[in-house]
């Protein structure tokens, strides 16, 4: 599965879809107390305006099963993660920092940052495990991994994991519509017209 830019408004359903199928406690971790659903639209209508991408990795069925928020200071850049229940413990969200990493060094950005509430169990063991620094601080928990330098080679990279994302972006929004053509033609045929 490819990690792919999000666009809004063309994949505004689809992360609708995303969040509206994490549990509570899920959005509860991800957005650091408990939120209404109108505040999660909310939140989505200001992913375009910041200019920082969003990335998401889709299943074969289209569905948006992982998605990578980031937002970027000065010098850091910080990443918010959420992860479908079913989908858990497969790499999508190390995959999803590892590609983060890679749009912060490009940028010359100094730091990964999380900021978590400190019974987030998951995001705390993915943040350590990939060496994170992880301070607690009145239940919640700042997680801090300063990066190495960018290279041209790291500016590079960046510029193939954007055409590649934009490569499988096309491809998908392709094979959906012929769905819904192959879709619309059997419903049609089936209807007896």
């Amino acid at each position: 599965m490819a990690i792919i830019p999000l666009y809004l408004p063309r994949d505004r359903l689809a992360l609708e879809s995303h969040f509206a199928a994490l549990g509570i406690e899920d959005l509860r971790n991800r957005f650091c107390g408990s939120i209404r659903p109108e505040i999660v639209s909310q939140y989505i209508d200001q992913l375009s305006v910041t200019g920082v991408p969003t990335y998401g990795i889709f299943n074969p069925g289209h569905a948006l099963v992982a998605v990578c928020q980031l937002g970027q200071s000065e010098r850091d850049l910080e990443v918010g993660l959420t992860v479908l229940p079913t989908y858990r413990r497969q790499g999508l969200a190390r995959a999803l920092l590892s590609r983060s990493a890679s749009y912060a060094r490009a940028r010359g950005l100094k730091a990964l940052v999380i900021h978590c509430l400190a019974d987030n169990t998951p995001m705390l063991s993915l943040a350590r495990r990939i060496g994170m620094r992880v301070e607690n601080s009145h239940g919640e928990v700042d997680g801090r991994l300063t990066l190495r330098a960018g290279t041209a080679l790291d500016f590079w990279t960046e510029i193939a994991y954007d055409q590649e994302g934009i490569a499988d972006s096309v491809m998908r929004s392709w094979q959906f519509a012929a769905q819904m053509v192959v879709g619309g033609v059997a419903s049609i045929q089936g209807s007896g017209t």
